[in-house]
């Protein structure tokens, strides 16, 4: 539920709830009534008293940030990580300066119609300017579309026997849903 003018209201639509409570679509036959009703309307006090209350206060995108002994300080991300969601995340050293940065994968797809698609990263990387600080870089030549569900990290060229790779390059494997897989990799300076 959310409040809009004081008066509580449920956040699923009527066509939602009605795929969970069949009986709501002889109580609210219009749309119009659906709208007009009050929570206690839709869900009687007895349901609603069963029930058990969340709250949800925080709502960007995040990177926790350990300080130790199980203690996290809670960082949201630049604004331009905050246009869709993630689904995974690698850490780096895209530009070479031996702080960690981070690449995120994500997007959305499968919402449902209310909502819409969460489709607003076309591949993101933070670049950590030390004390917790986090700046959204482009990455040029890299437009990630799509649904993007996982992100590793792969070695480039010979691996030797100890598993070390001479070149010393990486590339990071991005996984997308009912698509190709993406290889990409950063040119240190």
């Amino acid at each position: 539920t959310y409040y809009l003018g004081g008066k509580e209201i449920p956040f699923a639509s009527k066509s939602e709830l009605e795929k969970q409570i069949p009986t709501l679509r002889k109580r609210f036959i219009y749309a119009k009534d659906f709208a007009k009703a009050s929570l206690e309307d839709i869900l009687t006090p007895e349901k609603l008293g069963g029930g058990e209350l969340f709250t949800a206060d925080y709502f960007s995108n995040a990177i926790l940030l350990n300080k130790g002994n199980l203690n996290f300080e809670a960082l949201a991300m630049p604004w331009e990580a905050q246009l869709s969601t993630y689904r995974d995340a690698v850490t780096l050293d895209a530009n070479g300066d031996s702080l960690p940065d981070i690449l995120l994968a994500g997007n959305f797809f499968e919402s449902n119609v209310e909502m819409g698609r969460y489709d607003g990263d076309f591949g993101t990387l933070l670049i950590n300017k030390g004390n917790g600080k986090f700046a959204s870089e482009v990455v040029r030549g890299l437009k990630l579309m799509g649904q993007a569900r996982h992100v590793g990290k792969i070695a480039v060229g010979v691996v030797e026997a100890n598993g070390k790779h001479p070149s010393g390059k990486e590339a990071y494997i991005i996984a997308r849903n009912n698509d190709s897989a993406r290889v990409v990799t950063f040119k240190k300076p």
